[in-house]
């Protein structure tokens, strides 16, 4: 018993991750072009 829940556990914290993961690259091609010009601008207002 004490085994299949911690198998349980695992595969509940895999599903967050893929699930982060998942939220995280549609935040980036939703953002993706406004956030690249703006590390661009950042990086050449420096130099």
């Amino acid at each position: 018993m004490r085994n299949q829940g911690s198998s349980a556990s695992l595969i509940e914290l895999a599903l967050i991750i893929v699930l982060i993961a998942i939220i995280v690259m549609a935040i980036l091609l939703i953002v993706g072009d406004d956030l690249r010009l703006w590390i661009v601008s950042t990086i050449q207002g420096l130099f």
